[in-house]
């Protein structure tokens, strides 16, 4: 079957007309490129615009990253016996709760 689609695709390329590049394309495009400015001079802020522009996440993207950041943040924050006190403490107060 990829025989017969390679033949006939073969027979399209080879029926098609091909078009010579015209003689003058190399200077046209030279000429069209010496209009358009190569160098901008633009502020910091509008670079970093551009640059979050094209690193553009989706909003769950950003939850994920914010919530990465302040876990990794908190984790710094305390040492782990510290933490693991008052994870303890928290259970404990929960497992032997008066109300229940």
């Amino acid at each position: 079957m990829s025989d017969h689609r390679d033949e006939k695709l073969e027979s399209l390329l080879h029926s098609r007309r091909v078009e010579a590049a015209r003689l003058d394309l190399a200077t046209r495009i030279s000429l069209k490129a010496q209009t358009v400015p190569q160098i901008q001079n633009i502020s910091l802020w509008q670079s970093l615009r551009q640059l979050f522009s094209e690193l553009h996440l989706p909003k769950p993207g950003y939850v994920l990253a914010s919530a990465l950041v302040l876990g990794h943040g908190d984790g710094f924050q305390y040492d782990s016996g510290q933490l693991d006190d008052s994870r303890c403490q928290l259970y404990n107060d929960a497992e032997h709760d008066p109300r229940r």
